[in-house]
């Protein structure tokens, strides 16, 4: 074990899986359980479940689950050690990690350096700007463009000197090992001998922090015409351009207040919007939206407006983005701004007002792509062919069938084209669409089932289910060793699990799933905590009809086996004798275990 079991029970019984996965998901009560939209799949009716009671989470639609630190490696892709570290950190727990092998701990160790790295350069690049007198000109800039000291000093703001080696030589004095420095991306190998030269010299730093407000990177800005303007760090162990959005460490608690949220393209968007007191705002940095920050995003609200420039950039970046949005099924709206404004000089011209009206009228996404391609096009005959070619793309894509009938129906009487035309090539592309689609398809069935699981899973299922959920029936069925009887070698090892707690009323699920071997078992093991279990009146007498039921399966498939062993011998088939005694034994071992 990494870290002692005690440790990790300790964790898990002070945590709430509630509140950590609330700051990362919008979950509303129904019931005993929280429901929201999964973060790891799209959809928009909420099927993933969070149980207070039993400390687990399971979505209905892809069959994710687990506990809390199962939640956390998911949705952070962290190790186990990462999660559990994780979570201590929120509670204030100490943790004493025992043995662990030299390239896990090397793993660590190496992300925990990358990290104080990063800290420890924020804090030089702040101190440059705040103390430095070589930072006048990044001083002066930012006055110039309106910053304040206080917004600088909220998101450590700072400078890089105009030096080769300046950052080199503040590492090496602190005493960074040269791998990791060289891995940070913030500084970059010469071609001879065994020095760096710093990747950012004479810019304004722009710390990148994920959302547990750790500092995984850094953007600089220039101060003249020089390119490039922007430069953001190479990806590291740390830092993935596709996962991280700029501000929103802070920002997520106001998106989640508003249910809104609005993305901007650069940090001086960003940071202008944020001080007009437009705080639920986060910036892309310039790439182009992924899934993973739609998903992110959508933790904190179910609508999004995407802000950028009004020029032919701007609106190229906005489509780029769209079709990410019509795949997760999220509302968004787009706002262009009027022309020669990007948000930050808007908002700064005409304030926090104007910039929230005039957002109230930005367009729905199919509105948007239309009047886009008409202004693109035309309406001539040819425009309209274009325009419809342009469009179909994006209507196959939409998942809600009304909604893709209506906006149908719109374009048709916008073109003035007929609407039964309009529709058929939709469907041919929606058709095309299907069949090329590279999306995971995630598996509804929890378990695979092989031939000789098809009889007997089902009832082994509701045994496990039952023992998770009404524990006081485990000593029967341990009494009668039901679990020897399963045909599921899967689920006979997690009865075994079950089993093994010395006190079965003072289970508690998250406990087993941290005990399971792999995450489809942990994942297994949600599914079956959260199974719902028909109606009855008396759960051991349940609990007895199946346990007879899977001793009477057994038994059948053990007396037709053995007659026609005894019919083969009695025509003197020794071929066919000999293959069945063979199947005889590969059953026997089957359910002593050794297959």
């Amino acid at each position: 074990m990494l870290i002692p079991r005690e440790k990790i029970s300790e964790i898990l019984n002070t945590s709430d899986i509630v509140d950590i996965i609330s700051e990362r998901v919008i979950l509303k009560k129904s019931g005993l359980n929280h429901f929201g939209l999964c973060p790891f799949h799209s959809e928009k009716t909420p099927s993933f479940s969070v149980s207070s009671q039993k400390q687990i989470f399971h979505c209905f639609g892809c069959n994710t689950g687990g506990n809390v630190f199962s939640f956390l490696m998911k949705y952070h892709k962290i190790s186990f050690p990462e999660a559990v570290k994780m979570v201590a950190a929120r509670y204030n727990i100490k943790i004493k990690i025992t043995s662990i092998s030299p390239e896990v701990r090397k793993v660590l160790n190496f992300k925990e350096g990358l990290f104080k790295l990063n800290n420890k350069v924020m804090e030089y690049y702040c101190q440059n700007f705040l103390k430095s007198k070589k930072a006048v000109n990044a001083q002066k800039y930012l006055k110039k463009r309106g910053i304040t000291r206080e917004t600088i000093i909220l998101f450590n703001i700072g400078y890089s000197e105009k030096s080769w080696d300046a950052l080199s030589f503040f590492l090496r004095k602190i005493k960074f090992d040269n791998n990791i420095i060289e891995k940070s991306g913030l500084v970059i190998p010469r071609k001879k001998g065994n020095s760096y030269y710093d990747r950012f010299r004479d810019r304004i730093m722009f710390p990148i922090h994920d959302i547990n407000m750790q500092a995984t990177g850094f953007g600089g800005r220039v101060m003249d015409d020089s390119m490039p303007k922007y430069l953001n760090s190479p990806e590291t162990p740390v830092y993935s351009k596709s996962r991280i959005l700029y501000g929103l460490h802070i920002s997520k608690q106001y998106c989640r207040q508003k249910d809104l949220v609005y993305i901007v393209e650069g940090y001086f968007d960003f940071l202008s919007l944020y001080q007009h007191k437009i705080k639920n705002v986060v910036a892309s940095l310039g790439t182009a939206l992924t899934t993973e920050h739609v998903r992110l995003l959508k933790g904190y609200a179910s609508k999004m407006v995407l802000v950028f420039d009004s020029d032919d950039a701007g609106i190229n970046a906005s489509k780029k983005s769209i079709n990410t949005f019509i795949k997760e099924g999220i509302e968004v709206k787009i706002l262009i701004l009027p022309r020669g404004y990007d948000p930050d000089s808007f908002i700064f011209k005409y304030g926090k007002q104007s910039f929230e009206e005039i957002a109230g009228r930005a367009m729905a996404i199919i509105p948007f792509l239309t009047e886009t391609a008409i202004e693109k096009y035309d309406l001539s005959v040819e425009g309209k062919i274009n325009i419809l070619n342009e469009m179909k793309p994006h209507l196959a894509q939409i998942k809600d069938n009304v909604a893709r009938s209506l906006y149908i129906k719109e374009l048709s009487h916008r073109l003035d084209i007929d609407e039964k035309a309009v529709l058929e090539k939709v469907r041919q592309e929606h058709a095309k669409y299907l069949g090329q689609k590279t999306n995971i398809q995630f598996n509804k069935q929890p378990l695979k089932k092989s031939n000789t699981d098809n009889i007997s899973d089902r009832r082994e299922m509701q045994i496990l289910s039952i023992m998770l959920q009404y524990p006081g029936v485990i000593t029967q069925i341990k009494k009668r060793n039901i679990l020897s009887f399963f045909y599921s070698k899967r689920l006979r090892k997690i009865g075994e699990l079950i089993e093994e707690f010395e006190n079965f009323d003072e289970i508690v699920i998250a406990d087993i799933i941290a005990r399971a071997q792999s995450n489809e078992d942990r994942e297994l093991i949600a599914y079956l905590s959260m199974m719902e279990i028909p109606e009855t009146h008396n759960i051991l007498e349940k609990s007895i009809f199946l346990m007879n039921r899977i001793i009477k399966i057994k038994n059948e498939s053990e007396n037709i086996l053995m007659n026609k062993i005894k019919k083969a011998q009695q025509a003197s088939d020794f071929e066919l004798s000999f293959e069945l005694l063979r199947q005889k034994k590969k059953e026997i071992q089957k359910f002593r275990g050794y297959e």
